[in-house]
């Protein structure tokens, strides 16, 4: 196995994960106290905006919004950046797969998806414009993710199709500075092939961990480096608050992978799946609890 990326990174970045399953009663606003002041950019991505499908179960490109958008408001996300200026707001394209829901990216005419997407996905982005105000919070959505768990098509129309909405999006929509992708172990070429072909429009790259069996801290870093060369250093680790994807990776390995990875200087940031349960831990930690963490890892606080 060849390591053949080597850079210097200061860790910059936090990413959370929100709006993406049932709400717990202590979760209806964005969850502040999590944002470590230190870390130089707290990106909360509010999920999912998701489209609809056909008879045949086709994808018709029409996006819409699933997050409450009362807890998650224009206003809320306006008060936030007053208080945080290293807050930015995603949202996430696609969805996560659950046992009633599933988000797989078919379309049923590409070229019109393609154009379906970038219409529906403006207006989605839209709802959130607003004028000027005396925070400068004009730019209140600052990016977009894409996040596809499965793929029903070759990676070169993966490549093709996602890769127009990214450039066009981002040509179109002032605000959308930030985008980025989310791979995971089973669809890897899919979103090699999309970032080999359109590396310039992709920020960051959040590397589901959480999603294949990590056993081992050496094992989490050998698959974060041998990732790093495909993905040029724009490369974060993510973990999974969701009881779902308990047993797949500890966080304990997680933890003390990343540790390595910062000692090396490779890692420029970590991402967390998710707030919704995050807010509710299984045990009797408190809420939260990794998040901290994490944020007290990448800026040299634990």
């Amino acid at each position: 196995m060849s390591h053949n990326f080597q850079a210097v990174w200061k860790p910059i970045i936090f990413r959370e994960y929100i709006g993406v399953k049932p709400y717990p009663d202590n979760l209806n606003n964005f969850p502040e106290d999590i944002i470590n002041p230190k870390i130089s950019e707290f990106h909360f991505i509010l999920g999912f905006a998701t489209k609809d499908y056909d008879q045949e179960g086709k994808g018709t490109g029409y996006f819409k919004r699933t997050w409450n958008y009362d807890y998650f408001s224009p206003d809320k996300v306006r008060e936030l950046k007053k208080k945080y200026d290293n807050v930015k707001v995603i949202i996430s394209i696609g969805g996560r797969h659950t046992d009633s829901s599933q988000y797989p990216f078919n379309p049923a005419e590409k070229e019109l998806w393609s154009d379906q997407a970038i219409d529906s996905l403006k207006e989605v982005i839209g709802d959130y414009d607003g004028e000027k105000d005396e925070c400068g919070c004009n730019n209140v959505i600052d990016g977009i993710e894409i996040n596809y768990e499965e793929i029903k098509c070759t990676d070169t129309d993966f490549a093709h199709y996602i890769g127009k909405v990214i450039k066009e999006l981002k040509k179109q929509v002032p605000s959308i500075k930030v985008v980025s992708i989310a791979p995971s172990d089973l669809v890897r070429p899919h979103y090699r092939r999309l970032y080999q072909e359109y590396h310039d429009y992709i920020n960051w790259v959040d590397y589901q961990f959480y999603d294949q069996k990590v056993s081992s801290k050496d094992e989490f870093v050998n698959i974060f480096r041998e990732l790093s060369n495909e993905y040029q250093g724009k490369l974060l680790a993510g973990f999974s608050t969701d009881p779902n994807d308990a047993g797949k990776i500890s966080r304990e390995v997680f933890l003390e992978g990343c540790s390595e990875l910062i000692h090396r200087k490779l890692l420029p940031g970590i991402f967390v799946w998710d707030a919704n349960d995050s807010a509710v831990p299984r045990s009797n930690e408190k809420p939260f609890l990794l998040e901290e963490k994490a944020q007290n890892l990448l800026t040299g606080s634990d």
